[in-house]
């Protein structure tokens, strides 16, 4: 929303708000015609796919499908129980974002921040790396951005 100021004719001096539309063809258009809400559904929706099969190949390395580097058994005792962690709450949460419940989206944060700081403050027990660390951050930044833009298109 966009203030602005101006004079009646007898004298008054009034504050006029004017919604701001993005340019056509835009990126932000596209999104504010098809309405902020169901943008983050969709978002909420494509990150369960995503959390699906980082679910699945947490289990996929459990259950030792890739030899060789993989190998579940030789693994250290701390990253096993990150893999085996991991691969419970991210079948749950990516369940909870499809569903677009709160607890989906809660557990998700939960699992996104604790894997990004895991290269971080446990290097011997992280399961990603400093870059999947960093899509973790950018993914969450995201979710909060559609959000919140979801909630003031509301107001």
């Amino acid at each position: 929303m966009k203030y602005s100021m101006r004079q009646t004719r007898d004298g008054t001096v009034e504050l006029v708000g004017q919604t701001v539309r993005p340019s056509e063809g835009s990126f932000a258009s596209a999104i504010e015609s098809l309405g902020w809400k169901t943008a983050l559904l969709w978002y909420m929706r494509t990150l369960a796919w995503v959390w699906v099969g980082k679910g699945l190949f947490n289990w996929a390395i459990i259950l030792g499908v890739f030899p060789g580097p993989h190998d579940f058994a030789a693994m250290a005792l701390p990253l096993q129980s990150s893999i085996v962690s991991f691969a419970c709450f991210d079948l749950l949460a990516a369940v909870g974002l499809w569903l677009a419940a709160p607890w989906g989206g809660a557990i998700w944060l939960l699992c996104a921040v604790v894997e990004s700081a895991s290269p971080f403050l446990t290097p011997g027990a992280a399961s990603i790396s400093y870059g999947g660390a960093l899509l973790n951050v950018f993914l969450v930044l995201g979710y909060f951005l559609l959000s919140w833009r979801a909630v003031r298109a509301r107001v």
